[in-house]
């Protein structure tokens, strides 16, 4: 246990950290919204986008558990609609309300509600409005929390709420990507409600014959051989606002714009009408009030038996809610900092977004229409090239391909590395079994990750020189001075004795500590590369309490059962024993400082539990101790055992934690995974 002394050096490792964190979910909410305007296009519904989302949430490791809930707006309940990731219960557990006036309504599900607004709660273990959740929350390892409502042009879909493994993972300059993405998913949903109202609408219109169908759906008339109208139908009244009396005899120019007009595309299309037999166009016509709608337009000329053109047929169809859906789509597609590209599976691109362009400072017109290794992302490089056609060459196969490039930036001498993937997509109800009709490339810029990868391996590196000259320097000369020490003590009267006692003492504690910063640089430096094997856990406790017991005389220890077991680990176990042994003695105010030793084991995991009838630790200082930092150490002997003990559990892939026991002292629980 540690004296909580204020600690003044800087962590880089943390920093990076906290900063990779934020960095991961920034991109997973990146992610998310690409992921959701491919649902848009090629989703099985609501359903599917809600639980996609979820899904693709907690795939990041900081993101513990996401879920997806449905206001009632008579009760005002939120009831879970999807969800995924650590659950265990947790929904059902408890009641979640969007009332002011419940506690179960002042959680950030409720305040986003009400507020329309992102709501972060930064420690669920210290937030008073997440009274009715915290427990559960805690138990399940959710340590923050944020909640976005699904609202897309003042229709409330419901609210995405997420929780993450530790504090403070929704910070300020987050809560800008997570409002995007929950624009990004409500609009997923607003496109799939009303693809379904209009399927719905289909179905019900299929009573009716398919003459009376096309007569409501289309404005179906007649023109004369100069373009004016003969003839008008119910759909043309109701698409056009004209009335039969006041249209007759008109010119077609009088649904175009002014614009139009001038310009004389009314007869061009009439033109092209003559010559080919029939013209298509789509664009803004007007309507009788004046007001515009968005059109697809067919003119056909309708001939004699000469062949000469008498007139025409025109077909009008209201696309407004079409184009309306389209240009959303574009403005989500080109909302997020990733690169992405529709591309036929011959490889003729269809489509890019913005942020694609400016990586290259290419012009859209330029490129849609080209093959995708012909773009100036990709040329100049024969391997690069190579490399692309054989990934699309796959895709279009039906293959899933991602693999690392470097892309030449415009303006600068350092080449991009993407993370590149090509996604296929099919045609069909969905079943996974339809022709690939379309291929989506997505670009995620990782160069600053990669640049971050190659400090940490300098870093590393750098830590290891310093292991070394811990290793080698420093403990051989106190190795020679303890020696020497020893030697001496045979020369020295009793007046001097004293003061070599003393030197002795220290040679034994810098021997001691060098050995703990021995062990603590190895797990820093070994973790990404090193490989953990099965341990049995009965040995490591039977080293512990020998070395205990040949260090301390006045303490008692006893050790329960011990199963034949093995966790994942290495031989720093033997340290996490020694270390959770010895804090028990050392701070302990107890004449005779006992210690209890116990294991438990479950299916997937072991549980070392060490008791003592000390002190104790009060409430507002386990938290801290489990979650103490480098700079929350003032010195390395004050508290670094425990500091040890944390960062090597948790490179196991377990966890530490503090109780009470009966006897009024703490026990430390250590949970290991079981091999």
């Amino acid at each position: 246990m540690t004296d909580g002394s204020p600690q003044s050096v800087d962590d880089p490792s943390a920093t990076e950290r906290e900063l990779r964190q934020r960095l991961d979910i920034l991109a997973t909410f990146n992610e998310v919204v690409a992921d959701v305007n491919e649902a848009i296009v090629d989703a099985g519904g609501r359903a599917g986008i809600e639980r996609q989302v979820c899904e693709r949430l907690v795939q990041t490791d900081e993101l513990r558990f996401a879920w997806v809930g449905v206001v009632d707006e008579t009760t005002g309940d939120v009831e879970p609609t999807a969800w995924a990731g650590v659950e265990d219960g947790y929904l059902d557990e408890i009641d979640v309300s969007v009332s002011a006036a419940r506690p179960e309504g002042n959680g950030p599900v409720g305040r986003a509600v009400r507020s329309n607004a992102v709501q972060a709660t930064q420690s669920i273990a210290d937030e008073p409005a997440f009274g009715p959740f915290r427990e559960p929350a805690l138990e399940r390892g959710y340590r923050s929390a944020a909640s976005v409502p699904l609202v897309y042009d003042d229709a409330r879909y419901g609210v995405l709420t997420m929780y993450a493994e530790h504090e403070r993972a929704f910070t300020a300059e987050l809560a800008e990507p997570i409002s995007n993405l929950g624009h990004a998913v409500a609009h997923g949903i607003d496109t799939h409600v009303r693809r379904e109202r209009e399927r719905e609408l289909e179905r019900r219109e299929q009573a009716f014959s398919r003459i009376v169908e096309d007569i409501e759906e289309y404005a179906l008339f007649r023109l004369d051989a100069s373009g004016r109208v003969e003839s008008w139908n119910r759909g043309a009244a109701a698409i056009k606002g004209y009335d039969t009396e006041e249209i007759l005899g008109k010119h077609i120019e009088t649904f175009y714009t002014d614009e139009d007009a001038e310009d004389g595309l009314p007869e061009r299309l009439l033109d092209r009408a003559r010559t080919e037999g029939r013209a298509e166009n789509e664009g803004w016509r007007v309507r009788a009030d004046g007001t515009r709608f968005w059109a697809s337009v067919t003119i056909t000329a309708l001939t004699d038996d000469a062949g000469e053109v008498i007139g025409f047929a025109k077909v009008t169809r209201d696309m407004t809610e079409r184009k309306r859906r389209e240009q959303q789509l574009d403005a989500v597609f080109n909302s997020t900092f990733q690169y992405i590209g529709l591309v036929e599976p011959d490889g003729t691109v269809l489509r890019v977004n913005d942020a694609a362009l400016d990586l290259v400072d290419a012009d859209r017109d330029d490129v849609v229409g080209l093959q995708a290794w012909e773009t100036p992302w990709w040329h100049g490089d024969d391997e690069r090239i190579a490399d692309l056609r054989a990934a699309l060459g796959r895709a279009s196969e039906g293959a899933f391909v991602r693999y690392e490039v470097e892309i030449e930036r415009e303006n600068t001498d350092r080449p991009v590395v993407i993370d590149f993937s090509v996604t296929p997509v099919r045609d069909g109800d969905g079943d996974g079994d339809g022709t690939v009709s379309l291929l989506v490339l997505e670009g995620h810029d990782i160069t600053a990750r990669k640049e971050r990868e190659r400090e940490l391996r300098r870093e590393q590196e750098r830590l290891e020189f310093v292991n070394r000259i811990i290793r080698h320097n420093l403990l051989n000369g106190l190795n020679v001075v303890g020696a020497r020490a020893d030697i001496v003590e045979d020369f020295v009267d009793d007046a001097g004795l004293t003061h070599l006692e003393t030197i002795q003492g220290r040679v034994r504690e810098m021997t001691e500590l060098v050995g703990t910063m021995r062990t603590f640089m190895k797990v820093i430096v070994e973790r990404e590369s090193h490989e953990f094997r099965p341990r049995r856990i009965d040995e490591a406790v039977d080293h512990g309490v020998d070395s205990l017991r040949r260090e301390s005389d006045a303490a008692s220890v006893a050790v329960g059962r011990l199963p034949d077991i093995s966790v994942v680990a290495d031989d720093l176990l033997d340290e996490v024993v020694e270390h959770l042994l010895k804090n028990a003695v050392q701070h302990n105010d107890k004449p005779n400082p006992t210690v209890e030793v116990e294991v438990g084991a479950g299916d997937d995991v072991v549980e070392l539990r060490v008791s003592d009838n000390g002190p104790g630790v009060p409430d507002e200082e386990k938290h801290r101790i489990v979650d103490q930092r480098i700079e929350d150490l003032s010195n390395p002997g004050n508290g670094f055992g425990l500091f040890l003990v944390r960062e090597i559990v948790e490179s196991y892939g377990g966890t530490v934690e503090i109780e009470d026991n009966d006897r009024g002292g703490a026990t430390f629980v250590i949970t290991l995974p079981r091999a």
